[in-house]
């Protein structure tokens, strides 16, 4: 029976190395009687979701280690890519009395694992030393500073002063940034550079091992003929490279095993012997070894390993028929009331790998106060959270109830063996509405890929929806006199809007009508109606005036501040289309409706105000229902919205041009009239402004944000930078670093994207 809980702080799940760590903790762990609770943000910044907003509530999560009990603490701070989220965890962690150890940094007043890193690239240098009688090297670090590399460059130069080896630095050590093009680019400028070629390379990480051999095959250099090369971690794509790598595995189970062994020490004054699972070397081609293919001491090998997770891949695939992404998306956001939402969101967990088990745990505040919808909770949990869901596939299930957050789970204070549970903050925006919690019975089966993040976006999605039909409902039963409110769509009707328009008396707004062309070409149904309604919504802001007119029309109306009246209706359409892409993805392929955008100032009186939204508004219905609309005037507007949209997307003037079926000096002339810039401008200003956004709200390089946001050459990315915003990309990072972001375009938070993209040198903006 379990006797306590330990929980591990941890930013993602996704490397293989994370899984043997998880392993390694879990396994301990469970032997000594405790829980396993994983807390985590679920993404990695440098990859995934830099909306800062969305990755501050993300984090949230971690606040959990304020509120419930834990016998111990293990935080693994060096998978975390953000020092700020680093610093919030530290500083929270010094203000609770629980044992803590720390895994992969050196921080004052913490006990710090790590694993014998120095030994082991000490034993790798001797293997080349000894076996290959190799005597001239080069070492590729990490970072100039940072302690893994520093460890791991001192072990290299202890095997060479033993052997009575000489090295020099200027010459021979380099800094790979543990990433893939500075490898590659060392590589070949070790082939093109040196008159003297080393006899071996020792990398301090296989990922860098795998891109210095690239560069070197790619500039006519053998390995290992030529050069030998070994790397570190034992990743699993070290073996499927060729030369498979030789490299050192074993490390993070066993460092996993040693945490969990001293915090045991702490918690119990007990020492707890954990076994013989010392790192082994692991022989691939690239020092001139025959491959042993072995992955680990706790793995069989890894093909073995590579066979389960085609298995995982073909078995998501076979699921996908059932449960695409958009159809979760869809399926949840047609929940009419709480009860069937919870039913919706049960049913397309089916989707996701691995669990056995699932909870859904509510704040209690997550409604809000309806009376005043502004304040609601943006940080931390309620004392009494609401469990709504729980879903166990071989057992009986636990009922709804409230609970204390100190318990965390109902389920983890009933007798039962030592689980294994991630958790993962749920939250709409800045609102935080709870956490989910997965069951699984081995850290293998944990799969926290895009799916998942998927469903959790829309389980919140699908709660935020529910709120504002709570919220509609709440002001509707206010409104017992006459119905303002449209009931297909929550918004206010024509009566509500032009009552509320008369409200306002003084001071300037803008007045945006949105409507959808119902002809015989475009079929525009209710299913467009109901998506883009559903759209508007999740992109209004508070300010915001919102109402169905009818007839496939939506009026906005929005207080004027310093943007004009047509700028701000391309960021609100925006706005809107971002959101209708997080419900369901659009590319060039999808069917898009015509569309009417209008914008105007509305001033004056109140009266006065009133009968110019009347006379544009009765104009515009005139148009919808006749048809009269211009068909390339609309395909231009969605192709500036993808533009803007998806900037890292390699689209040239010429082949915007053969999408429209124009020619390209048609479409300069035509993109320019209609929105007074040229297509080409508009994508490298669209670039810029997610470079910006990236540049203050993530840790990534400058390279790589080059190629997030459509850069093939980092130099070409760089010039038409400065040229644009008037500095250099660092220094516009310092500057808005220590004064905050201007957000002065379009407002919406690019995501940072994995770009696989083949090599196009040519017509490209």
């Amino acid at each position: 029976m379990a006797i306590g809980r330990i929980a591990v702080i941890i930013s993602e799940i996704f490397d293989p190395l994370d899984y043997e760590l998880l392993n390694g903790i879990h396994a301990k762990a469970s032997s000594l009687g405790y829980d396993t609770i994983c807390l985590t943000g679920i993404r990695d910044v440098r990859l995934s979701n830099n909306n800062h907003v969305v990755s501050d509530k993300m984090d949230n999560v971690y606040t959990l280690i304020n509120s419930t009990k834990f016998d111990g603490i293990i935080f693994i701070a060096e998978s975390f890519y953000s020092n700020n989220t680093e610093q919030m965890i530290f500083s929270m962690l010094r203000q609770i009395s629980v044992p803590i150890v720390v895994i992969g940094r050196k921080q004052e007043g913490f006990n710090t694992i790590r694993s014998d890193q120095r030994s082991d690239i000490r034993r790798l240098t001797e293997h080349l030393i000894e076996q290959h009688n190799c005597r001239h090297f080069a070492f590729v670090s990490g970072f100039k500073g940072e302690f893994n590399s520093e460890e791991r460059y001192a072990g290299f130069l202890e095997a060479l002063a033993d052997a009575g080896l000489d090295f020099c630095e200027e010459k021979d050590l380099y800094f790979g940034e543990f990433w893939k093009q500075p490898s590659e680019l060392i590589g070949r400028e070790i082939a093109a550079g040196r008159e003297s070629l080393p006899d071996a390379i020792v990398c301090a990480s296989d990922l860098m091992a795998i891109y210095l051999s690239e560069g070197l095959i790619a500039s006519g250099i053998r390995v290992p003929e030529d050069i030998k090369i070994t790397g570190y971690d034992g990743e699993w794509y070290a073996v499927l490279h060729t030369p498979s790598i030789t490299t050192v595995s074993g490390c993070k189970f066993d460092e996993g095993q040693r945490a969990v062994t001293e915090l045991y020490y702490y918690m119990t004054g007990t020492i707890s012997h954990e076994a013989d699972i010392a790192s082994r070397l692991c022989f691939g081609t690239s020092c001139g070894c025959k491959s042993d293919l072995k992955y680990s001491s706790k793995t069989v090998n890894k093909k073995n390993w590579i066979e389960r997770e085609l298995l995982n891949i073909i078995d998501k695939h076979l699921t996908s028929g059932r449960y695409l992404n958009n159809d979760i998306s869809d399926h949840v956001s047609r929940a009419d009331t709480f009860d069937s939402l919870i039913q919706r969101i049960h049913d397309s967990a089916e989707s996701l790998q691995g669990w056995y088990r699932i909870s859904i745990c509510l704040c209690s505040d997550w409604r809000f106060d309806f009376e005043r919808p502004d304040i609601y909770r943006r940080e931390g949990f309620s004392d009494t959270m609401q469990l709504v869901m729980d879903y166990n596939r071989y057992a009986q299930n636990v009922d709804s109830q409230s609970f204390p957050i100190t318990h965390l789970l109902p389920m983890l204070e009933q007798d039962h063996s030592p689980v294994l549970v991630t958790i993962s903050a749920l939250n709409n925006g800045d609102q935080i509405l709870g956490y989910t919690a997965f069951y699984y019975y081995d850290v293998d089966s944990i799969n926290y890929d895009a799916q998942f993040m998927n469903w959790n976006n829309t389980a919140a999605i699908g709660f935020r929806l529910i709120q504002q039909k709570l919220y509609q409902e709440y002001k509707q039963r206010k409104n017992n006199v006459i119905s303002t409110i449209d009931p297909a769509t929550g918004f206010y009707n024509q009566r509500g809007f032009f009552e509320l328009l008369a409200a306002i008396d003084k001071g300037e707004c803008i007045l945006w009508l949105f409507g959808l062309y119902d002809d015989n070409d475009i079929l525009t149904d209710q299913n467009d109606y109901h998506f883009f309604s559903t759209a508007l919504r999740l992109s209004s802001e508070k300010d915001e005036i919102i109402a169905a007119l009818g007839n496939h029309l939506f009026a906005v109306v929005f207080k004027k501040s310093a943007i004009s009246a047509e700028s701000w209706k391309f960021q609100r359409l925006l706005r809107c289309m971002y959101e209708a892409e997080r419900l369901q993805p659009l590319d060039k392929y999808s069917r898009l409706p015509c569309v009417l955008s209008i914008s105007t100032l509305l001033d004056g009186t109140a009266e006065q105000k009133q009968l110019k939204a009347a006379e544009i508004a009765e104009l515009a219905k005139q148009r919808l229902s006749s048809g009269d609309h211009e068909s390339l005037k609309s395909d231009l507007l969605w192709l500036k919205i993808r533009v803007w949209l998806h900037p890292e997307t390699d689209l040239s003037v010429e082949d915007m041009a053969q999408e429209l079926h124009i020619s390209p000096t048609y479409l300069h002339r035509i993109y320019k009239k209609e929105f007074g810039i040229s297509a080409k401008e508009d994508v490298i200003l669209a670039r810029i402004e997610k470079a910006k956004q990236l540049l203050v709200s993530s840790g990534l390089s400058v390279n790589e944000i080059a190629e997030q946001c459509g850069y093939h050459e980092p130099s070409h990315f760089m010039r038409q930078f400065r040229d644009r915003v008037g500095m250099t990309a660092m220094g516009y990072r310092k500057h808005n670093s220590k004064h905050g972001y201007p957000f002065n375009t379009p407002q919406i938070i690019y995501n940072a994207v994995q770009i696989n993209r083949p090599q196009k040198p040519e017509n490209i903006v």
